[in-house]
């Protein structure tokens, strides 16, 4: 093991060639570093700061969010021989007149980036003591993400940013490169000859599920209900091809527009859209959740949302609605067909650690309550916010969970999306994406769950006929696209990863 700094405790970090090379580049250039999940991100950034901060300054390490943050200064106390009061983790429930005398005592700054900007009048006379900014979750730094400010704040001091994907989309590459003042990338990918050794190997199964007939007439009943929608929209001259979510809701502006300057026939257009925004999501559940999440949305559009007022008391809604009633009462391959496919593959594999990932909160807890009636050793693992689906997970309760599932304790974990991003959520044998994400920065977060100290099994579970495929599709060209743009490099960026195939 190299002797990098006075401050690491190298006795604690296993020697890998590419930590070594990414660490000491990006002590010299800033550095966008990208590489998959599990590989050490943070043990490179802590090996290059050690190194950076040995001969005196400080270091600010940020991170998206206050459980990121503290499993950060957690891991810089257990790898710096730094004194626990040097290491700060800093968030916005600490009083300004504390924080202030923490950002002058402390050698390294642990916070998220919205407080750090907050407070840059703080650091005015102690800026140039701040020796490198550490970016983690980098692909967040475009648009008015607090992570632009600081970069501009900081732009004298090293910095370092990290992220499992930047994205597929080369102007928020550019953007992210940009913001960040980076002038070098370190890029990794699982066929990287320096990082081969290290990856176990992922076997990733497209599941296709025949859509039952009974969920197949809900799903067709909405269909029916959304064109008509759309239809009337079409009356008022507006062009809309694909019928997508994101088209409708592009629609916004325009329709406003015609109302600000008097045309109140537009107004007319705005509650169309607004209803059929309101059908599209209620259609998007049907095919990709289930009957059992379907019906527990439309309940709580019924109760919540006084705009869909006119679409929950339409007859044909109505209709529908009771029609999932009677449904639910069947076999759960009847109506949620993914929820018993899940417990299939969960059998299978044999009482293994799983994570089962779903996009919606209202699945997580529904699959959570079926798989402990069925025996399965399972907790959710939700966000910390407040819904109408029910409280958040406390900062504790969080941890708790996580420690329980690295324990064995647990063996299903059923995750949101707070359990892709960065949080150091346990390896698992077995990932199950309850439906695909059309995003490709969420897909490899997901994937990267597993794999990490064996071959790792990844189930994508599909409706047949539905935007599932459009969405796993879309991610799988989205994730390509992204290698490509990396691998051409841009302008005078150096690119050091070795193949993307």
């Amino acid at each position: 093991m190299p002797k990098y700094s006075e401050l690491l405790r190298d006795d604690l970090i296993e020697f890998r060639e590419y930590q070594d090379k990414i660490a000491l580049k990006s002590v010299e250039k800033n550095t966008l570093i990208v590489i998959p999940t599990a590989l050490g991100k943070t043990i490179i950034t802590i090996i290059a700061l050690s190194i950076l901060i040995e001969d005196g300054g400080k270091c600010i390490f940020l991170a998206p969010t206050r459980p990121l943050v503290h499993q950060h200064a957690s891991n810089i106390r257990k790898f710096l021989k730094l004194p626990s009061d040097q290491i700060a983790e800093v968030t916005g429930e600490i009083k300004k007149s504390l924080r202030e005398e923490l950002y002058h005592s402390a050698r390294v700054i642990v916070s998220t980036p919205q407080v750090i900007n907050n407070d840059s009048s703080l650091f005015s006379d102690i800026r140039d003591d701040v020796k490198v900014v550490i970016f983690d979750e980098a692909h967040r730094a475009i648009g008015n993400y607090s992570y632009v400010e600081v970069a501009n704040f900081f732009s004298r001091s090293r910095i370092i940013a990290t992220t499992a994907s930047p994205g597929g989309d080369r102007s928020k590459i550019d953007q992210i490169i940009q913001n960040l003042k980076i002038t070098d990338l370190e890029i990794r990918d699982e066929n990287s000859p320096d990082v081969v050794a290290y990856i176990k190997g992922i076997d990733t199964e497209l599941v296709r599920i025949p859509t039952p007939p009974g969920p197949l007439e809900i799903i067709d009943g909405l269909k029916d209900m959304l064109t008509e929608m759309i239809n009337k929209l079409q009356s008022f001259s507006l062009r809309i091809q694909g019928h997508s979510r994101k088209e409708l809701i592009s629609l916004g502006d325009y329709i406003f527009t015609e109302i600000k300057r008097g045309n109140k026939y537009f107004y007319s257009a705005a509650r169309f859209r607004t209803f059929a925004i309101l059908l599209d999501y209620l259609l998007e559940f049907a095919e990709t959740q289930g009957v059992l999440p379907f019906h527990a949305y439309l309940q709580d559009m019924r109760r919540e949302n006084a705009k869909a007022k006119k679409i929950v008391n339409d007859p044909r809604m109505i209709s529908i609605e009771k029609r999932a009633e009677e449904l639910s009462t069947q076999p759960l391959s009847q109506h949620t067909p993914k929820m018993a496919k899940i417990i299939e593959i969960l059998r299978e594999r044999n009482n293994e650690k799983s994570i089962v990932f779903c996009h919606y909160r209202i699945t997580a807890n529904i699959l959570t309550n079926i798989l402990k009636k069925e025996g399965f050793l399972c907790e959710k693992f939700i966000g910390q916010s407040s819904r109408k689906e029910g409280r958040g997970m406390t900062q504790k309760e969080q941890s708790s969970t996580i420690q329980s599932f690295r324990e064995g304790e647990i063996k299903v974990l059923v995750a949101t999306q707070v359990g892709e991003e960065g949080l150091d959520v346990p390896a698992a044998d077995t990932v199950i994406f309850y439906e695909p994400v059309p995003s490709e920065v969420r897909s490899i977060q997901r994937r990267g769950r597993t794999g990490r100290f064996g071959k790792g099994k990844v189930y994508v579970l599909t409706m047949e006929n539905t935007r599932d495929f459009s969405y796993y599709y879309a991610a799988g060209r989205k994730e390509k696209k992204m290698k490509n743009i990396l691998r051409d490099g841009k302008g005078n960026l150096q690119t050091t990863f070795d193949s993307f195939d």
